[in-house]
């Protein structure tokens, strides 16, 4: 390794607070401990957002910014200066990706895969996921960048349950061409979909949308139905250019008023057993499925400070 890619690496693991273990990490062999390890201390540190791609109106005593320097892309380079750097978050495709680098450079054996995320509808090529070889005898599973199946899982057997939030993930078959919505080609393409079991229902989940409501649901009095969230296959190894990343980013930033990434800023925070959003108007605390404060935000400025509290970002 480069002196330059070490300091990377080094400032890499200083941004998830690893930075007293990160010499040790790099003397040791990849192991599931560690990308256990690694993996939690990602999501705990860098936040899922999308403020890159929207503009920001002036307010109080701050300058209007404009939308452009950080917004989603799929350059390697990009995404390492924003998330180290920058001290910033992504979309799912910035975070895998820039977990993948942080794998790798730690000698670890990272595919990227292909995920068609399963909406009422039908599935979108939307996202991606990453699978870890190496380490046993089936490659572990992990997804940081999708709010959240964030734990690992042994792709074809196992059944695995998120220590943050505590939803519970296996994988099934695809096998059923109708399934979904899915076209011919996305049914043969992919042969697993990723199922979920929400342990606090509606509420514990952080993509969902709060607009209207003046109070969440309370939590479900018990694990979930496992429900799909999305399809892939077992077999990826794509480049990160590839056709189908292309079409799922530039899917994320269209001018749509059905996308929500165009059309809503975003900023979530896991936190242990929940996490915190920033939405336009308010800030959320959300601990075991249960809303545990909501703070108004009255205007730009206050949404600015709110960011920078929860998230550490100053735009």
């Amino acid at each position: 390794m480069d002196a330059a890619s070490k300091a990377t690496l080094l400032a890499f693991l200083d941004r998830i607070g690893l930075y007293d273990e990160s010499e040790a990490l790099i003397a040791r062999e990849p192991s599931a401990e560690d990308l256990g390890l690694l993996l939690r201390a990602f999501l705990l540190s860098v936040p899922f957002e999308n403020l890159g791609q929207h503009s920001h109106p002036a307010g109080d005593g701050i300058a209007a910014v404009p939308a452009g320097k950080h917004i989603p892309s799929l350059q390697m380079h990009k995404t390492l200066k924003k998330v180290v750097y920058d001290h910033r978050g992504g979309l799912g495709f910035e975070l895998n990706f820039g977990f993948a680098w942080l794998l790798r450079s730690l000698g670890y054996k990272v595919r990227l895969a292909a995920s068609y995320v399963i909406k009422p509808d039908r599935p979108v090529a939307g996202h991606l996921a990453l699978f870890v070889d190496g380490l046993g005898p089936q490659p572990l599973h992990v997804d940081p960048g999708f709010p959240k199946p964030g734990s690992m899982a042994a792709v074809l057997s196992s059944r695995v349950t998120d220590s943050i939030i505590g939803d519970a993930y296996h994988f099934a078959a695809n096998d059923d061409p109708l399934a979904f919505g899915q076209t011919p080609e996305i049914a043969k393409r992919c042969g697993q979909v990723l199922m979920r079991s929400r342990k606090t229902g509606f509420g514990g989940s952080a993509l969902v949308d709060p607009a209207g409501l003046t109070k969440m649901p309370p939590p479900a009095p018990e694990m979930t139905p496992p429900e799909p969230v999305y399809l892939v296959s077992f077999e990826d190894d794509l480049a990160l250019d590839c056709d189908e990343f292309q079409a799922g980013i530039a899917g994320l930033l269209a001018p749509d008023e059905t996308n929500r990434f165009s059309q809503k800023r975003i900023c979530i925070m896991m936190r242990d057993g929940g996490f915190d959003r920033v939405g336009e108007d308010h800030v959320r605390e959300i601990r075991h499925g249960k809303e545990v404060k909501r703070e108004a935000l009255k205007d730009e400025a206050a949404y600015r400070q709110a960011l920078k509290q929860v998230a550490g970002i100053v735009l």
